[in-house]
């Protein structure tokens, strides 16, 4: 049937669905992330002396040293798992 835009050819390999999903997803993230910036660019910052008087380029690596980027990404792949199941769930 019909597909829509799809120069590249993706979804000859992959499900419409799970490229939709896909897409959803990466565009919500991206979205977030831009606020994210913008937000700490303009001061605002967690409670916590560790988080005040970081940069935004600077906000990874301070995470990566106070050992606190394992756990959120634990948290991410949770989120991710249980989002996986559900589209699987839902694709029956």
């Amino acid at each position: 049937g019909e597909k829509g835009f799809d120069p590249l050819g993706i979804t000859d390999a992959l499900d419409v669905y799970l490229v939709r999903e896909a897409e959803l997803k990466h565009g919500r993230v991206c979205m977030l992330a831009t606020i994210g910036w913008i937000a700490t660019d303009l001061g605002v910052r967690f409670p916590g002396a560790q988080f005040q008087n970081v940069s935004t380029v600077e906000a990874h690596d301070k995470m990566v040293e106070l050992g606190l980027m394992g756990p959120f990404l634990a948290t991410v792949a949770v989120y991710e798992v249980y989002g996986g199941g559900l589209i699987f769930e839902g694709w029956e």
